[in-house]
């Protein structure tokens, strides 16, 4: 789903996850990669995310930390993305931790998210 179609009235919700989607099948806005992931938040602009999910490994040797660093970035720039929650949902505990402690020193609210049984996979 294109980012400039997003007209809903719940909730904006991003996933950035290269196997997974969510059980419940909320309404979200997925990419798969990290360039999918920057060009989306691009897209997006300055539209509030309610909730921004973050995988830490991706296809192959593609990772979040591209947008891990963006949103830093942005932050110490003072311009952060207008995110309500990010969780962190990477099951690699320690890139989990560090994407955390960046996030939250940039001064976005993070939450750890450990609730396997909530999503799906696509392989």
């Amino acid at each position: 789903m294109s980012a400039a179609r997003w007209t809903r009235d719940e909730p904006l919700t991003v996933l950035v996850d290269d196997v997974r989607d969510f059980k419940d099948e909320r309404p979200a806005l997925v990419a798969r990669s990290s360039p999918e992931a920057l060009s989306l938040l691009d897209e997006l602009g300055g539209k509030r995310i309610d909730h921004l999910w973050l995988d830490h490994d991706l296809i192959g040797k593609d990772t979040v930390d591209p947008v891990v660093d963006l949103l830093v970035h942005r932050a110490k720039e003072g311009s952060p993305l207008n995110v309500g929650q990010i969780h962190i949902h990477t099951i690699n505990l320690l890139a989990g931790a560090g994407m955390a402690s960046a996030l939250r020193t940039a001064g976005y609210p993070v939450v750890r998210s450990y609730a396997l049984t909530m999503w799906t996979r696509l392989f």
